[in-house]
């Protein structure tokens, strides 16, 4: 019996309303074997949790598989934001910080996806804009010997830890402006779809339209505002659309270097000090505690 009939059931009080007194005994047999699944589910989750560093521990192992793909077929990648900054100044992950982001050239990237999408793995999956159920217009990496514990994580197909891929596109200087417009308006189009309670749903029809109209075809159309000049002729480059105000010079990508990232060597851009100030201008520099922005997930490990 599914526990959700045993969750009903356990709800049910034996009184003169109740069922026949014949039944109170399944009844009550019943409510224990539900409360003992309970309590079974909750000793799971705690004797399984991952640790801060096993999470971590996890991670590496998605991107060494990314890496391995890459170079196997030529792709080029490279550690980005947060995982960049946590390389050059920590050698590794930020302290306070748990995720992993690379950024791929257009081409490299859609390439990346055709390959392990045509060739799947049991442990490690990629999810596209594409997958069922998948919200993002960027792609993730998941690794589906873990499972997210919290609560207020999307749940969709293959929700386990990952390591997010995006794709950065050329931006056209001579229109940027309609450029980013059409991508950000597609792209607010997309989480309306995707999320009911997103902030661009304070209108309800909105959001039924967006809904009717799908997560997956607004996710093609920011691919098409997005990648209307091709990374390696265009001048500046950008992920597009949700990080369009950083305008990347395309000559930073074009020489790589290796830095380390929790005792292994992975590409970067050759000038990642440029990169990085444009991001955070003084990266260097150790914010405050207050300005600590926390990213830390819970998982548990599963069978898979």
């Amino acid at each position: 019996m599914p526990l959700a009939c045993f969750k009903c059931v356990d709800t049910l009080p034996i009184n003169a309303d109740s069922p026949p007194p014949q039944y109170a005994e399944s009844l009550n047999l019943i409510r224990m074997v539900a409360r003992i699944l309970k309590l079974n589910r909750f000793f799971f989750r705690v004797m399984n949790l991952l640790s801060g560093e096993e999470v971590k521990r996890k991670e590496v192992e998605i991107l060494n598989h990314i890496v391995a793909v890459c170079e196997k077929h030529g792709l080029r990648y490279y550690l980005s934001y947060g995982t960049l900054l946590g390389a050059i100044r920590h050698k590794g992950f930020i302290p306070w910080d748990d995720d992993i982001d690379i950024s791929m050239p257009r081409a490299d990237y859609e390439q990346l996806l055709k390959v392990m999408l045509a060739n799947p793995d049991k442990r490690f999956v990629a999810l596209t804009p594409k997958s069922k159920g998948y919200p993002y217009h960027y792609a993730k990496v998941v690794d589906l010997s873990t499972k997210l514990v919290e609560e207020n994580l999307d749940d969709f197909a293959g929700n386990g830890l990952w390591v997010d891929i995006f794709p950065l596109d050329g931006v056209d200087t001579t229109e940027p402006t309609r450029q980013k417009k059409l991508a950000k308006y597609f792209n607010s189009c997309r989480a309306s779809a995707s999320f009911k309670h997103c902030p661009a749903n304070n209108k309800p029809w909105k959001w039924r339209i967006c809904k009717m109209i799908g997560t997956r075809n607004f996710s093609r159309l920011v691919t098409w505002a997005s990648r209307r000049l091709p990374f390696d002729s265009a001048q500046y480059v950008a992920h597009m659309p949700t990080a369009m105000q950083y305008l990347f010079p395309r000559r930073l990508f074009d020489k790589v270097i290796k830095v380390e990232f929790e005792g292994a060597l992975y590409d970067a851009p050759a000038d990642y000090d440029e990169y990085l100030k444009i991001l955070y201008a003084d990266y260097m520099q150790i914010p405050p505690e207050s300005q600590r922005i926390t990213h830390c997930v819970k998982a548990i490990a599963v069978d898979l």
